[in-house]
């Protein structure tokens, strides 16, 4: 391939699968579209956008009418670290920044000029090379004090059960379970060192109906109870207020 190619496209409801060497994006003008990837499996609409890696095997169909913008990208165009970040594909939400890249491209379309794509492709590609936080675990960050299914995390992600599980650890270091506990307890501290709610209130805030769920997890984590953990926490508080009063006195004596 000698540059981007850029083209609007319509796909029937024949099934194809297949993979080549150049990576591609996808933004859905109307319609929708089953696309299929090795450890993905979504429907890609009006409010989502796809970006199709390198040499990897596909399958996709499309029911009803449908158009939509293509990007064919040649492989010379991404760095290897770029392409690790990128290969498993990359599902976007085509909010106002994506619909603004997407009306440029589309007033390029007849242009002979490439260097106006090939200059928006500089522009939009950080967007999704960048180390994003995956869907998953906002969802984990706005729900970890609730019983949450790890089906729900999953399907957010459109992997399944097994495979997310594996994925979320190599990615976070943690397991899912392991990741929420972790929140919980940073929570927990947080509550312990600035409020004065009670152990049981500060279970229940973090998502533990009896405080001696909380206990033995803090206990687990940190080494200590809840409570001690306050106790030292504000002793060494007071100990720093008193250090800072002598020390303003002192220098009130200079003066």
């Amino acid at each position: 391939m000698n540059g981007i190619i850029c083209e609007k496209r319509i796909f029937n409801d024949t099934l194809i699968t297949h993979s080549h060497s150049y990576a591609q994006l996808v933004l859905p003008l109307r319609g929708t579209m089953n696309i299929q990837t090795q450890k993905k499996n979504l429907i890609l609409d009006e409010k989502h956008l796809f970006f199709l890696p390198i040499d990897n095997m596909h399958s996709f169909k499309s029911q009803g009418p449908n158009e939509f913008l293509v990007l064919d990208i040649p492989n010379y165009m991404f760095s290897n670290e770029d392409m690790n970040k990128l290969e498993e594909g990359v599902k976007c939400n085509l909010d106002e920044k994506w619909r603004a890249i997407r009306f440029l491209i589309l007033n390029e379309l007849n242009g002979k000029n490439n260097d106006a794509i090939y200059k928006l492709f500089h522009y939009f590609i950080p967007f999704i090379v960048k180390k994003h936080i995956p869907n998953s675990v906002k969802y984990i960050h706005e729900h970890f004090n609730e019983n949450i299914d790890l089906k729900i995390l999953a399907n957010i992600e459109n992997y399944s059960l097994a495979y997310y599980s594996e994925w979320f650890k190599k990615n976070m270091m943690l397991s899912p379970v392991e990741y929420i506990q972790k929140l919980r307890i940073n929570r927990v501290k947080e509550l312990l060192r600035d409020t004065d709610l009670s152990i049981m209130q500060i279970a229940c805030e973090v998502g533990y109906s009896h405080n001696s769920s909380l206990t033995r997890l803090f206990k687990l984590h940190e080494n200590t109870t809840p409570a001690n953990y306050r106790a030292e926490i504000r002793k060494m508080s007071d100990l720093q207020l008193k250090s800072g009063n002598e020390d303003l006195q002192n220098l009130s004596y200079l003066y």
